[in-house]
């Protein structure tokens, strides 16, 4: 009787019966299938028993049969627990609202600190730290992971070498390891400008120094551009040459391309799920549609919660269904070739600085072999060929 689980929810009560007939009344109970368990002798006509409150309501029949007496000793259950939270709802509002508070207190930023950044970077860092939504009174458990923070952080900030990012209670901590970049020094001695590399000058502009090239020569790799001496016979002195001399440069890329290659997408579709997990038990609270897709990935993000600095076995965990699919992707010949052609000037441009434009671009040749397109291509660029060249002694 004692693991039947329904007598809390039902409620229960620990009576005493006095009377010359207790044991007459046991009888009667059990012929009238009223449960009865814990049954104690306290004296000779006493008894204390346990009950459920709705088999307390049916015993009056015996109590008059008996001649006994009936007296409620404690009452027990969830009913007598709202009973008792409803009469004294002001208390338990406030107490309720106490453990929500500090349970909100306990799950926000409320500091946000960097080491190892100058002043400038650590500005910067907290400008990016910002767009990820990572301020002060933001729940942490609907910001993203540490490791999230630190890769987007690395790859928004070309000044650090790497970040480190680590959530300690309340507080999310940066460690931030700076690039040492040589310092620019600014030139202050006499010095030539060269080429270098191989072009046709399309154009000049020189701040100082005397200019030895026209628009339209064709130069070498270390020939002299602009010289660091101006003047005339005992009148010439060195300077530091300065300016841009833009030459036409020649560039080849090779490309490789497969015909049929296959690979895994995404189609669009998702379905997403949320768990309250329990001690590593999750219990579903929103998205309880089957999953129907044949091909799909998942992927999970739990976020625990806390109560002041002790992290409770309790956590929320949001669930991702991506449905994926198989792709087989074939080129044409003059496909694959169009293609290869975009993947050509795309690379080029990632190893061309932000002034160099590129003119032109033609196929020199390209070969089918083994299901493979190989593309040669052959490029006009405009860019800067200057290089400083140190007049040192009596060069």
């Amino acid at each position: 009787m004692k693991k039947f689980w329904t007598k809390y929810l039902k409620g229960t009560v620990i009576v005493k019966i006095e009377g010359e007939q207790a044991e007459t009344f046991l009888n009667y109970c059990l012929n009238h299938n009223i449960h009865l368990w814990d049954i104690r002798r306290r004296n000779e006509s006493q008894l204390e028993l346990h009950m459920f409150t709705d088999d307390a309501l049916h015993i009056r029949k015996a109590l008059r049969e008996t001649g006994c007496r009936f007296t409620v000793v404690r009452k027990q259950g969830a009913p007598f627990i709202v009973k008792w939270m409803i009469s004294r709802g002001g208390f338990i509002i406030g107490l309720l609202s106490f453990f929500v508070i500090v349970f909100l207190l306990s799950n926000m930023v409320w500091k946000i600190e960097v080491s190892g950044a100058d002043p400038q970077t650590e500005h910067h860092l907290r400008k990016v730290v910002d767009e990820l939504g990572i301020k002060k009174g933001k729940l942490l458990f609907r910001l993203p992971d540490p490791r999230e923070v630190q890769y987007f952080v690395t790859e928004k900030m070309d000044e650090v070498t790497w970040v480190g990012v680590t959530l300690d209670g309340t507080t999310f901590k940066f460690k931030v390891v700076q690039k040492e970049l040589p310092e620019k020094v600014e030139v202050t001695g006499p010095q030539n400008l060269v080429a270098k590399k191989k072009a046709f000058i399309t154009d000049m502009f020189i701040e100082q120094g005397q200019p030895k090239v026209e628009r339209n020569q064709l130069v070498q790799k270390g020939e002299l551009l602009v010289s660091g001496y101006i003047g005339k016979d005992k009148n010439t002195r060195t300077v530091a040459a300065k300016g841009k001399v833009f030459g036409e440069v020649w560039y080849r890329v090779d490309v490789m391309l497969p015909l049929e290659s296959s690979f895994e997408t995404y189609t669009g579709n998702n379905i997403h799920k949320h768990y309250l997990s329990v001690f590593g038990k999750k219990i579903p609270i929103w998205g309880f549609s089957d999953i129907t897709y044949e091909h799909y990935e998942e992927l999970e993000e739990e976020k625990t919660f806390r109560m002041f600095m002790w992290e409770l076995p309790i956590s929320y965990l949001r669930k991702d269904v991506q449905e994926s699919e198989h792709v087989v992707r074939k080129y044409t010949e003059k496909e694959a070739i169009e293609k290869a052609q975009e993947m050509a000037g795309e690379d080029l441009k990632s190893k061309l600085d932000d002034e160099a434009k590129i003119k032109s671009g033609k196929i020199l040749h390209h070969t089918i072999d083994n299901g493979k397109v190989k593309v040669s291509m052959y490029y006009k660029v405009i860019e800067n060929i200057v290089s400083e060249q140190p007049i040192i002694g009596g060069d």
